[in-house]
C-alpha cells in the first residue's frame, strides 16, 4: 500500500469553509464536492489512486474520512467517527486514524489487485463488495434501485435505459460504455480467481466457517440452506430435514468442497461447545 500524506492547516477550513457552520447530517456530507473536501480537510492521503480527505465534522460524525476518485464522491466508501466512537474515546483520534488506514487497505483496490489471485475468502468478499458498491461511483450514473420513486426519477431511469449502457456489476446505467466493459472485465477476472479455489481445502473450509458464523449455524433451523445459499442458488428442502448432498449437487461442488464443508461444520460446532 502506497500512501502520500499532506498536512492542511485547520484554520483554512475554519475561515473559508462555508459548511463549518452547519450541523451535518449524512445527506449534507454525501453532497460535499471534492473542492469543498479539500478546504475542510485537516489531512489528505492518496491511496490506491483514490483521494482521501480526513475531516473533523464535530458533533456525531466527528473525525471522519471522505473518498473521491476522478472528481466523484465515492460516499458509500466513507467512514465516520460515529461508527467507532468507542475507539476514539478510549484511545484517541490517532488510533482512529490508524484504524482508518488499515480499513481502507481492505476496502479500496487497484485494477491490478482485483485481477490478481485472491488470498482468502475475506479477500474475495472485500473485492466483490468493492466492485458491486464502490467502483461505478467513479462515473455519473443512474441507479436501478429507487424506493418510492418520483415521476422525475422514473423518467430519468427510462431515459437512461434508452441512452446509456447498463452496468450489471454496479446495478446502474452509465454513459461511458468503455468504463462499463472494463468493470465487467474486472468482475470476470475476480470470479475466475474464485473459481480457481474450488480445490483449495483451507480456502473452502474457512469460507464455510465464515458463513456458518454469519448465519448462526448452531441455532439455525435451516442452517445448511442459509449457509450454502451464500455460494449459489439452491432449492430449499421441506420440513428442515436437509440433505446437504442435494445442495452439494446443485452447487456442483467438487469433492474437496464437500469434504471442506463437513470439516468446517465439525470445527464450527466444536467451537460452540467450548464457548
Amino acid at each position: 500500500m502506497i500512501i502520500y500524506l499532506f498536512s492542511h492547516r485547520r484554520v483554512a477550513f475554519l475561515l473559508k469553509g462555508r459548511l463549518i457552520t452547519m450541523s451535518f447530517n449524512i445527506k449534507d456530507i454525501e453532497k460535499i464536492t471534492e473542492n469543498e473536501a479539500k478546504e475542510m480537510a485537516i489531512e489528505t492521503a492518496e491511496i490506491k489512486g483514490f483521494n482521501i480527505y480526513f475531516v473533523d465534522f464535530g458533533g456525531s460524525f466527528g473525525y471522519s474520512y471522505l473518498v473521491f476518485k476522478d472528481g466523484h464522491h465515492i460516499h458509500y466508501a466513507n467512514d465516520y467517527e460515529l461508527h467507532h466512537s468507542w475507539l476514539a474515546k478510549e484511545k484517541g483520534k490517532e488510533a482512529l486514524r490508524e484504524y482508518y488506514l488499515r480499513s481502507i487497505d481492505n476496502k479500496l483496490f487497484t485494477d491490478e489487485e482485483i485481477m490478481s489471485p485472491i488470498k482468502s475468502y475475506f479477500d474475495y468478499r472485500n473485492k466483490s463488495y468493492f466492485l458491486n458498491n464502490y467502483y461505478a461511483m467513479q462515473r455519473d450514473r443512474v441507479s436501478i434501485f429507487c424506493i418510492n420513486p418520483t415521476d422525475e426519477e422514473k423518467a430519468t431511469l427510462e431515459e437512461a435505459k434508452k441512452t446509456m449502457a447498463y452496468d450489471p456489476v454496479g446495478f446502474c446505467f452509465i454513459a461511458d460504455k468503455e468504463f462499463v466493459e472494463h468493470h465487467k472485465e474486472l468482475e470476470r477476472a475476480l470470479e475466475a480467481s474464485k473459481n480457481d479455489t474450488k480445490n483449495n481445502f483451507e480456502y473452502q473450509k474457512n469460507a464455510f466457517m465464515y458463513e456458518m458464523a454469519n448465519h448462526e449455524y448452531a441455532i439455525n433451523w435451516q442452517a445448511d440452506y442459509d449457509t450454502l445459499s451464500a455460494f449459489g442458488r439452491i432449492t430449499p428442502q421441506p420440513d428442515y430435514s436437509e440433505d446437504i448432498n442435494k445442495y452439494f449437487d446443485e452447487l456442483k461442488f467438487t469433492q474437496v468442497q464437500r469434504d471442506a464443508y463437513v470439516t468446517a461444520r465439525k470445527e464450527y460446532m466444536k467451537k460452540q461447545e467450548v464457548a
